[in-house]
């Protein structure tokens, strides 16, 4: 690599660090296609090897710590055998903190990976999978209507008054003590009341 690339990279790289907006960008510039709205969150790992082998859809969320690979090289002890795939991870769909996607695998659309979990093959549309492997929990009908009961009768909170590390130390003791021992919601507009 020449002196100019190799300090264009490094500028790059430290970007990454300084503004939470450029990881998609410098994704894109490693060859990933990814689509409207996709947010995906730094520090995940998108395989440096074959990045050009990803492709993410429309209004997909990649949570902290996610490590896609679009290669396996443990084949390698098979004899001088590398494993390449792509990996497609559909409109709509949300992929967990600390999740790894292997190579040869399609996600959604409108598909939800838990946290932790290794997705090994494919994911069907409309269904949450989580665990190691990653294995059927749910439908997606199933999940929304399971998550509207729980929310019956605990905190439901504007999200935007809470999204930042400045609040004001009262909204956050009124947080913690609106949660109890529990759990509440946020919301990106609270329902009108009547």
């Amino acid at each position: 690599m020449n002196l100019i690339l190799k300090i264009s990279h490094l500028a790059r790289r430290l970007r990454l660090r300084a503004g939470k907006g450029y990881y998609p960008e410098y994704l894109r510039h490693q060859g990933v296609r990814i689509g409207k709205d996709a947010v995906i969150l730094y520090p995940s790992y998108i395989d440096g090897r074959l990045p050009y082998l990803v492709e993410i859809g429309d209004n997909v969320v990649i949570s902290l710590y996610v490590t896609i690979l679009t290669h396996d090289a443990s084949s390698a002890w098979a004899g001088d055998l590398i494993k390449v795939g792509r990996v497609t991870i559909k409109n709509n769909s949300f992929i967990g903190a600390g999740s790894t996607i292997l190579c040869n695998t399609t996600i959604g659309p409108n598909a939800i990976v838990g946290a932790g979990s290794v997705v090994s093959r494919d994911i069907p549309p409309n269904t949450v999978y989580a665990g190691n492997p990653a294995r059927f929990v749910c439908t997606m009908e199933e999940f929304i209507q399971k998550n509207r009961e729980a929310a019956k009768g605990r905190p439901l909170l504007e999200g935007r008054h809470f999204h930042h590390p400045y609040i004001p130390q009262q909204r956050r003791d009124a947080l913690k003590e609106s949660l109890g021992d529990g759990f509440g919601y946020f919301c990106a507009k609270l329902p009108a009341k009547g």
